[in-house]
């Protein structure tokens, strides 16, 4: 064996190693965002995203008009990561939720909170 092909086959050992440990500690992100869509108005969504908050054990701390379709909701969650839940109009009745928590993303709080919102909005179409 050369001494080229030598370097060859370590250099590739030695890839395949070093990439198999950072794939063992990386951080899980999920590359496709998490979002549902109510069929209410952005308002009775808006309203059902606070309330939810402290139902999932989390805090809210404001909303924000960002333009006419779109309003955020801002909180933290009980580690101290910070929850962005942007709801966007699709039509007078519909609005879309999307949320974020922390880096990462926090999937099962994300879908506690969907829960609570899910809970908030059926009463709200429900009442005459």
């Amino acid at each position: 064996m050369t001494l080229s092909s030598r370097l060859a086959a370590a250099s590739a050992v030695l890839a395949l190693g070093l990439s198999g440990c950072a794939a063992s500690w990386a951080p899980q992100v999920n590359p496709v965002p998490y979002y549902t869509y109510y069929p209410a108005s952005l308002g009775v969504v808006a309203a059902a995203a606070e309330k939810a908050l402290p139902q999932a054990g989390m805090q809210f701390t404001g909303s924000k008009q960002v333009s006419p379709d779109t309003v955020e909701v801002h909180g933290y969650d009980s580690e101290g990561n910070a929850i962005l839940i942007t709801l966007r109009t699709k039509g007078a009745a519909v609005t879309k939720f999307s949320a974020r928590i922390g880096l990462y993303g926090h999937l099962r709080e994300v879908e506690e909170i969907e829960h609570w919102m899910g809970q908030y909005v059926g009463q709200a179409i429900a009442r005459p």
